[in-house]
């Protein structure tokens, strides 16, 4: 799996848009540092930081429309097994900073034990949702956007089957530890989606709306 994932940040020095993205990456990163200093018991810091994780994998997408890579040995594991370990990987890296940054916040104030622990939850659950979409977005894109939403504004409702009471996360107990394992073990099992959902989608052409335009005429 290492290899895999070494292999992904070798591949994107070849990627188109690397400038744009990686500009686009210092954005989310600046902007998960105000929210972590400005709102450091909120989902808004972690999941700016993890969506920065995820410009690499945007990056590597971006190859697939290559004629070098569709005649490869090696173009099933370019869209399938490759860029769901790369994803995994990079948002695990930004999943651990922002799980000390929020142990950091609980351990200064431990009243927000609660709200921590819920942001971490929803954050945890975005991104996984974010990386089975990643899975299909580059083959359904206007579909996979519409489920996104779908989702995503579900799980963001006021629906009381979706609320989550502070008070069940206890200041001074294991409730925060228990919650980040348990988030670990979530976002594993979003890199496993994003495997399996991209082989179902594996033969299905490459959408020419999830490309930049000027990567379209290549499709």
């Amino acid at each position: 799996m290492i290899n895999n994932w070494k292999f992904g940040y070798k591949c994107i020095q070849y990627a188109h848009g690397r400038r744009s993205n990686g500009i686009l990456m210092i954005i989310f990163l600046l902007i998960s540092l105000l929210f972590f200093v400005m709102w450091p018991d909120t989902i808004f810091g972690g999941y700016m930081l993890m969506c920065a994780s995820l410009m690499p994998t945007q990056m590597l997408s971006s190859l697939n429309v290559s004629s070098l890579v569709q005649s490869s040995p090696v173009r099933k594991k370019m869209q399938t097994l490759i860029p769901a370990v790369f994803t995994c990987g990079n948002v695990l890296i930004m999943y651990l900073i922002s799980v000390l940054i929020h142990g950091i916040t609980i351990l200064i104030k431990p009243e927000t034990t609660g709200s921590v622990c819920i942001s971490v939850i929803l954050e945890t659950a975005v991104m996984a949702i974010m990386m089975i979409y990643l899975a299909v977005a580059y083959k359904y894109f206007i579909t996979s956007i519409a489920a996104f939403l779908i989702i995503y504004s579900i799980l963001f409702s006021e629906a009381d089957i979706l609320k989550i009471d502070p008070g069940f996360f206890p200041p001074g107990s294991a409730a925060f530890p228990l919650t980040a394992l348990s988030c670990l073990a979530i976002l594993l099992a979003g890199g496993f989606l994003q495997y399996l959902f991209s082989l179902l989608v594996y033969k299905a052409p490459m959408s020419k709306m999830a490309q930049a335009a000027s990567l379209r005429e290549e499709l």
